[in-house]
């Protein structure tokens, strides 16, 4: 809604442009009963239940004692050895050994599992989403979308599976 100044407070326009002058008083009243209903949609939002909540999470990719994605997990559910997973994520191997969920990866690694996320709700179980991974696919110009996730390009892949969930595939 446009709001324009006046001597007396700000005009609020409704949309039935009805110009309301109001006061500074009444501007905090309106603004503390905003807060309110707020926090009481906020406490409606909380009452949410945790699988609802974390739907879209694969929990089995996390690390066990924080949240943070774990390369380790994802390597396996990849069926790829860590070797390999830490060129996708720019580190050494050594270090992806010693600090699996280190938070210089996690970006990288979010990238992976919203692929592994969103084929399984694609594709609904994990066989199928092995095949996916490691069928060649005309749109990357006849390479796996595996290779180009272990080549750092996840970003296509991603795109690729947004194409899918809209409904447009090749």
């Amino acid at each position: 809604m446009p709001l324009a100044a006046s001597e007396k407070g700000v005009v609020k326009l409704l949309p039935l442009c009805y110009p309301i002058v109001m006061t500074k008083r009444q501007r905090t009243a309106a603004n503390e009963i905003r807060e309110a209903a707020a926090v009481a949609y906020s406490r409606q939002d909380a009452a949410v239940s945790p699988a609802a909540l974390l739907g879209h999470v694969d929990e089995s990719l996390h690390a066990r004692g924080g949240g943070n994605l774990d390369a380790r997990r994802i390597g396996a559910r990849l069926g790829v050895p860590l070797k390999r997973l830490a060129a996708a994520v720019g580190y050494t191997p050594q270090g992806l050994l010693k600090n699996p969920t280190a938070e210089r990866l996690q970006p990288a690694l979010a990238e992976i599992a919203y692929i592994l996320n969103s084929l399984r709700t694609l594709v609904d179980d994990d066989r199928s989403v092995s095949i996916w991974l490691r069928a060649p696919h005309p749109d990357l110009g006849g390479a796996t979308p595996l290779s180009f996730i272990l080549s750092g390009r996840a970003a296509a892949v991603i795109a690729l599976l947004r194409l899918a969930e809209s409904g447009q595939t090749s």
